[in-house]
Formats: C-alpha cells, sequence, structure tokens
C-alpha cells in the first residue's frame, strides 16, 4: 500500500481494457490494412487537436510556454506509435496478398521463396514463436510477415512486394520521405529523441539537423497523418493493380472477393487528404 492507502501496482497492472472504438485493433488490419491505418492516423492527430484546444492559453488564446512545451513532448510520443501502426499496415497487405496468392495466375510458391532468398532474406520461423499462436486464429500470410525483417526500410519492402506481386508500392519520393520518419522514429525511441550525428548523416533531409533534441511544430502529427494518405492510398491501389490483373477470376469464390475488396479497400474519415 502507498502512504495514502492506495494499493501499488506493478507496471503490467496499468493496463486496462480499451474504451469505445477510438483503439485500431489487429484484426481491423488483417481485414483492412489500409483503413485500418488511417483510421489511427485520424486517431493521433484528433488526440493532438484535443490536446491544443483544452491546453492553458495566454490572454491572446495563444498557447501558454508550459502548454507548447507539453506539446512537443506529445507529439514526440506519438510518432513511433504512428510509425508502428504503418509498419502493421505494410506487413497485413503483404500477408493478405501472400494468402489469396492461390488465385493468381503465375504465382509459383518456389519461385517467390526463391525472390525473396536473392534478396537476400532468410526466413527461419522460430518454433517457440510459432507456439506462441496456439489458440488464435492466425493466417500462413501474417506467420511469413512477421518473419521477414526490414519493415523500416522502405527500399526492402519494395523488394518484398515485387517478389510477390512483381511491382514497386512505393516511387522514390514515397521512399525518401518514410526514411524521414523511420529514421526520427528511431532516434526517438533508441537515441532519447536527439539526433545523433551519424544519424543525421543517414537521410539527407535531416543532414542539418545532427545534434540536435528533435522538437517538432505543433502542427508536425497533423501533417504526417495528411500526407500519409496519399502515400498509402497509392501503395495500396499499386498492389491492388498488379494483383487484379493477374487474378483468374473461376478461382475466386464468393467469399474470396468479399476478402480481396476488403483487403485493398482505401477509407478514411478525411477523403479530401487523398488529393
Amino acid at each position: 500500500m502507498s502512504k495514502r492507502g492506495r494499493p501499488i501496482k506493478e507496471f503490467h497492472e496499468y493496463i486496462i481494457e480499451p474504451g469505445g472504438d477510438s483503439h485500431v485493433t489487429l484484426g481491423a488490419y488483417v481485414e483492412s490494412p489500409a483503413t485500418a491505418f488511417l483510421a489511427y492516423c485520424i486517431e493521433a492527430k484528433d488526440a493532438i487537436n484535443h490536446c491544443q484546444r483544452h491546453f492553458q492559453k495566454n490572454l491572446d488564446n495563444s498557447l501558454s510556454k508550459n502548454s507548447i512545451a507539453s506539446l512537443h513532448h506529445l507529439s514526440a510520443a506519438v510518432l513511433p506509435t504512428m510509425m508502428g501502426h504503418f509498419e502493421t499496415y505494410q506487413r497485413h497487405l503483404f500477408a493478405g496478398i501472400f494468402e489469396m496468392s492461390g488465385v493468381l495466375k503465375n504465382f509459383r510458391a518456389n519461385e517467390f521463396f526463391g525472390k525473396l532468398k536473392k534478396v537476400d532474406v532468410e526466413i527461419r520461423i522460430d518454433p517457440v514463436k510459432l507456439a506462441g499462436y496456439r489458440r488464435f486464429s492466425t493466417t500462413t500470410g501474417v506467420l511469413l510477415a512477421d518473419n521477414l525483417p526490414g519493415w523500416q526500410n522502405p527500399r526492402l519492402v519494395n523488394k518484398y512486394f515485387r517478389a510477390l506481386l512483381d511491382t514497386d508500392i512505393y516511387d522514390e519520393n514515397d521512399c525518401q520521405r518514410l526514411l524521414v520518419l523511420w529514421q526520427l522514429r528511431h532516434s526517438i525511441v533508441h537515441t532519447g529523441g536527439s539526433l545523433t550525428l551519424p544519424d543525421a548523416q543517414k537521410v539527407q533531409e535531416l543532414s542539418e539537423h545532427g545534434g540536435k533534441p528533435l522538437v517538432f511544430d505543433d502542427k508536425f502529427i497533423l501533417e504526417v497523418s495528411k500526407k500519409f494518405h496519399p502515400l498509402v492510398k497509392n501503395a495500396t491501389k499499386k498492389a491492388e493493380k498488379a494483383f487484379r490483373g493477374q487474378q483468374v477470376p473461376e478461382r475466386i469464390t464468393k467469399d474470396d472477393q468479399h476478402i480481396i475488396d476488403k483487403l485493398f479497400l482505401v477509407k478514411s474519415k478525411v477523403p479530401v487528404w487523398f488529393q
């Protein structure tokens, strides 16, 4: 018991059940990866906006110095979670396509895994990790994606989709933007929120910020959420175009068609951001 008579809880005891529908689940990613991720983007944006509206303000209605500092901390904290959701989007899009690859005209499992080997990726499914899926419904696609490394490298992700569908899902501009975000996430998580000089040299856009703490403008999360919309839509639709161009209609059942349509669905509460 604490001095105030409250029970002392361990860290894991603070985990609670989510309330309402404001939390995107893994089940949502299995069904519709892009829609699930964009839903989280909106949640993240709304959370920061809520803080901006209700934090302490000056007489001129501008945020107080302490409020601005709090927003800086919150924005830095939200980005790694957002990138974690983005990785989940990528993995589940890949997993869903692999799971439905039996309806593709030219898909051969041995050829696909041969292409992955050429990417210099060794797939090893840890039997202990495999045992962790007992009693839970999962797919071979999820098992495969969970055991592929490097989802923080958009160029490597392109190679995965090229092996699967013979198409890239990101263009070079997408790759550069994603490399910036992944490096920012890395620095927040691994170097205490400061961009080290060696890390700054890895991404040209960040070269002038080396050796400095990462502090983001109060519009940062809004802009990340907004810019993710066309990027994710374009990536998903490139994958869909390649998939549908190779599918064999007579192999597809009504249930299959429903799964495929949901897999490539791209919806958002802010559709204007797709433009």
